[in-house]
């Protein structure tokens, strides 16, 4: 009997290993696959004027792309595109640019990138770009530590620090963009191209570090691969993580009402301590609008408040988790601040009130008649001539005209002494009404904005 035992031990030994390697040759792995919907986030790698339907366009990935738990596609891969179509400006466009001195108004431009670089091998792509932003940068919000000894007197502890801290970060933020603005291999061309666009001609050009959301229209595969150990069944992340995300849903603090749902998207696997996966890439974050005030007048700028509930991992039920808005990316033309309660308002320029004092001043200097005031000549400068004296001042009506009508309005100040009090009246009503008595702006968040949440400071505070 006991090589009979010992013959059937063998052959069940053999079973159980021929059914381990038959499993994992059957075993698929996971399929690297960017959905239809998906947005890879591009910046133009260099300047393109735009001529015609069919110029070739080039772009660079300026953040990691996952797929389910890993890279697909790196910062810097090579995105190649074209202008597939150029639609004439409206007429109230045409308007509001020919008013402002500008008789070149812009077309728009739509671009779609057709393939992609990965490895040294061109993989074809079918996207739209969208969202386009000149600049780009990210509004972070500084999160106050919580004081052990806690009562009244921790909390206002924590809030001078958090106060303290927010005053150190912006002024190394501002040294920080100082700096870089003062190195920036591109700050000639910048200003090269801000004195091009005052022209009452010039040209279009798609800039050098434009960035675009490329959404794919159509479904791309990398292949498969074996996917990380899953992390047991009700894992979160630790208190006060932080995820990085897309948005699913456009915020708008006019057009998105309190209590508005909104959904965001993991963009980037969260692991475990010990290398296993709690949340893939595509795990749905849900929640909604805590607050919303859309902007009003005398340049009262919007405000919105999010936070985030629930958490819906893949072939998984959603389940609580609480989250505020921890960081977004924004137009570095309208500066978004954000609390530390996931809040997000748009800053004042604290400069805003510079044009209109100085169209004002402008505007008094080209009609006043005489001497020694505005921007008059000092008072042992030499009375001018009939010849020179069409009235006013003359870098009065130049300023004025200026901020009137453009170079136009610069020039034609000079020759006419009417026409240069028009325009600097124009320009001053113009920026009076813009940055003190017209509406403020509104926060906007368009679909596939990247952002960050933070999750709540302890896992008491997530309640269903």
């Amino acid at each position: 009997m006991r090589p009979r035992s010992l013959a059937r031990l063998l052959v069940a030994a053999a079973c159980l290993v021929h059914g381990r390697s038959a499993t994992a040759q059957t075993d698929p792995g996971v399929e690297l696959v960017l959905p239809t919907g998906r947005a890879l986030r591009v910046t133009l790698t260099g300047n393109t004027t735009v001529h015609k339907v069919g110029q070739l366009v080039t772009a660079r990935v300026t953040e990691p792309v996952y797929s389910y738990d890993r890279i697909v596609l790196p910062v810097g891969s090579l995105v190649e595109g074209r202008i597939t179509k150029l639609e004439p400006p409206s007429k109230l466009e045409r308007f509001r640019s020919m008013t402002a001195g500008d008789f070149s108004p812009h077309r728009t431009v739509e671009l779609r990138f057709e393939s992609v670089i990965r490895d040294g091998e061109r993989t074809p792509i079918n996207t739209i770009a969208k969202n386009e932003a000149p600049r780009v940068v990210r509004a972070t919000t500084h999160t106050a530590q919580p004081d052990a000894t806690g009562g009244s007197v921790g909390r206002a502890k924590a809030e001078v620090k958090s106060r303290a801290a927010e005053a150190v970060a912006g002024a190394k933020q501002k040294v920080v963009d100082a700096i870089a603005s003062a190195k920036d291999p591109d700050r000639m061309d910048r200003l090269k191209q801000w004195a091009i666009d005052r022209l009452p001609y010039h040209r279009q050009v798609l800039r050098k570090g434009t960035v675009y959301d490329a959404e794919l229209e159509s479904s791309v595969s990398f292949g498969t691969a074996p996917a990380h150990l899953l992390a047991p069944e009700g894992t979160v992340p630790k208190p006060d993580s932080i995820l990085t995300a897309r948005l699913l849903t456009t915020l708008d603090s006019r057009a998105t009402p309190r209590g508005f749902p909104l959904e965001a998207v993991v963009s980037e696997p969260v692991f475990a301590e010990d290398g296993r996966l709690i949340f893939p890439e595509g795990t749905k974050l849900t929640g909604e609008v805590t607050f919303a005030q859309p902007a009003r007048r005398f340049h009262r700028n919007g405000q919105l408040r999010v936070l985030f509930e629930r958490v819906e991992a893949p072939d998984h039920e959603s389940t609580p988790l609480l989250a505020s808005l921890h960081a977004v990316d924004v137009s570095a033309d309208t500066p978004v601040a954000l609390d530390d309660e996931g809040g997000a308002a748009v800053q004042n320029s604290k400069t805003r009130f510079v044009e209109p004092a100085l169209a004002l001043l402008a505007l008094r200097a080209s009609a006043d008649q005489g001497e020694g005031r505005g921007f008059e000549r000092s008072p042992t400068a030499a009375r001018p001539t009939s010849v020179s004296a069409g009235g006013g001042n003359p870098l009065g009506r130049g300023l004025g005209g200026l901020i009137g009508f453009g170079v136009i309005g610069l020039v034609v100040g000079q020759v006419s002494h009417p026409l240069g009090i028009a325009f600097s009246a124009v320009g001053a009503a113009r920026s009076v009404y813009t940055n003190i008595l017209g509406r403020g702006q509104e926060v906007r968040f368009p679909a596939d904005t990247p952002i960050q949440v933070q999750l709540a400071p302890n896992p008491a505070s997530q309640t269903p």
